[in-house]
Formats: C-alpha cells, structure tokens, sequence
C-alpha cells in the first residue's frame, strides 16, 4: 500500500466586516469557502487515519497467529483483525458524513449573483467539490466489499474445516483487491490535492476583492 500523507495547513480567513458589500452576501460565501477548507482538511485526516489503520492491520493479524494457536479468536470474533475492520468502517462513515456536509456550502457558493466576486473562481471551485465528491463515492463504493472480504477470510481461518489452501487463496485474493484500490487511492489524492489548490486560490481571490471594496 502506498503511503499516503497528506499534511495540509487550514488557511481560514478572518471575517471581513464589510456593510457595503452585505446585498450581495459577500460574508456569507465567505464563510462558505472557509467552511470548504475545514471539511477538506478534516477528509483528510480522515483518509490518513484510515491508511495507519490498514498498516495496522498486518501486525493485528501476526499477533493473533502467533498468540492464538487453536484461533478461537478468529473464530468467535474477538481478534484485533475484527477491531480494525470495524474501525475502518467507522472511519469510512466518517468520510460519506464529512462529503455530504459540502452539499449546503456547495448552495450557497453558487447562489451568489453579485459582481464583487469572481463568478468564474467560484465556479471552479465548485467543479473541485464535485469532482473530489465522484472520487470519494467510488472509493467507498469499492472499498466497502474489501472489508467483508477481509472480515470473511478471518473468520474462515477459524473453522475447523479450513485448510493451508484456504490461507494462501484467501491472501491472493485479498491482495489483488488491495492492489485494484491504488488507483481509486491515486484519484482521491489528486482531487484532495486539486481541491486545497482551488480553495487557496479562491481565498485569496476573495480576501483581495473585498479589500478593493472597502
């Protein structure tokens, strides 16, 4: 698994008291970009949580081959290897809450009709949303079916009628599924990457028209 991480500083902007600007809800967009960057930054703490835990989940699986030798564990559910696999669907609900809260920033951002801001960075920005939005639905869309395949491999280990076939086989398959997520990993990471781009451009953008206006 490649590692993934991605450090991004918040570049929340202070309110600008601006009465003249306040018909066309200067203020409120405003608000909306910098709420934008948190959710971006909180996403991405998120996808980097999830990637220790994937690490994690190697040495989970050593220690209870190598501490549980009839692999009781496994078979009643009480591994770590279960622990992380429910973390990470934890973590996975955490990302769809966090993508679904741009939706009500996303409204207002274009909502905006004034002349003070410009409409073109404001659209981009929310081109970015929208693309890291589809990058993020296909990434739990296949991310989702690893995590029963992995917790079903665990719990077979443990039954009496698993075999050194059902070992190797299970890990084949496991790793072929892993190795198909890169891409979707890849995606997510540039439209992360793209995104914060966009959300500093359009700070920037914002901070500079409405000092113009004062």
């Amino acid at each position: 698994m490649m590692k993934r991480t991605y450090a991004l500083a918040g570049l929340g902007l202070s309110a600008l008291v601006l009465a003249s600007c306040d018909s066309e809800n200067n203020e409120e967009v405003q608000s909306a970009v910098n709420e934008v960057d948190q959710i971006h930054d909180e996403l991405i703490t998120n996808f980097n949580t999830l990637t220790e835990e994937e690490a994690a989940l190697q040495s989970a699986f050593d220690e209870t081959m190598n501490s549980d030798q009839e692999l009781t564990t496994l078979s009643d559910g009480s591994a770590q290897v279960f622990q992380n696999i429910s973390s990470r669907r934890e973590i996975l609900d955490s990302i769809s809450s966090l993508d679904e809260q741009f939706a009500a920033q996303e409204e207002i951002i274009t909502a905006y009709e004034g002349e003070t801001l410009s409409a073109q960075e404001l659209d981009g920005l929310v081109s970015q949303i929208d693309t890291l939005s589809s990058q993020i639905d296909g990434f739990i869309e296949d991310y989702t079916p690893t995590l029963t395949a992995q917790e079903d491999y665990f719990t077979s280990l443990g039954q009496e009628e698993a075999t050194y076939e059902t070992f190797t086989d299970g890990i084949t398959e496991l790793n072929e599924q892993t190795s198909s997520l890169q891409e979707r990993w890849m995606s997510v990471d540039e439209a992360l990457a793209s995104l914060d781009t966009s959300i500093s451009e359009t700070q920037s953008m914002i901070e500079s028209a409405l000092s113009e206006n004062e």
